[in-house]
């Protein structure tokens, strides 16, 4: 028996043409589908990955304030609680003293948190990925648009998939290989 594809690709010539395909494949419920351009398409991102908008600045938020709660706590426990040193009659918890160090250290939590976010949001580390060894790809980096519906989309249905393709106007279409 041989083996599922990964899903089927379509290569188009104009932008335009592949975020009106993108669109009517999220219309009809498909989740699983990713674009490949020449150059980043602000609607193509928005209308794939809806939550990736949302879920990136909402995690360098918490890492933000997180940050900014374990700086203040490491300061106040350094002063206050752990070793307790009179400076100039100052109250030991004196919050002003605290406030660069814990910028400081909210700006590395957001930082590294932004850091992590977009590599997980991006799927890495990954060394490999079924597209790459497709013959239709190489093209699109210069100038063609390739839109991919993966096998694993729960409304996954290769002869409904390729006619809406070509329906939408794709040049080429291909089984992408798993």
């Amino acid at each position: 028996m041989s083996e599922p594809p990964f899903g089927i690709v379509a290569v188009f010539d104009r932008p335009a043409a592949i975020v009106e395909t993108a669109h009517h494949l999220r219309e009809l419920g498909f989740r699983a589908v990713d674009a490949f351009t020449p150059y980043p398409m602000e609607e193509l991102s928005a209308l794939l990955h809806p939550r990736r908008q949302v879920l990136l600045p909402l995690l360098i938020f918490a890492g933000a304030v997180i940050g900014a709660a374990a700086g203040w706590f490491i300061q106040y426990w350094d002063e206050a609680i752990n070793y307790p040193l009179n400076v100039g009659g100052r109250p030991y918890n004196s919050w002003p003293a605290f406030v660069v160090s814990a910028f400081e250290i909210t700006l590395l939590f957001a930082i590294a948190a932004g850091f992590f976010g977009l590599w997980l949001a991006c799927g890495l580390p990954r060394l490999y990925h079924p597209m790459f060894e497709t013959d239709l790809f190489d093209r699109a980096s210069r100038d063609r648009f390739l839109l991919c519906v993966e096998a694993r989309d729960p409304s996954f249905e290769p002869d409904l998939i390729r006619r809406l393709f070509e329906h939408h106007g794709a040049t080429e279409i291909a089984e992408v290989p798993a």
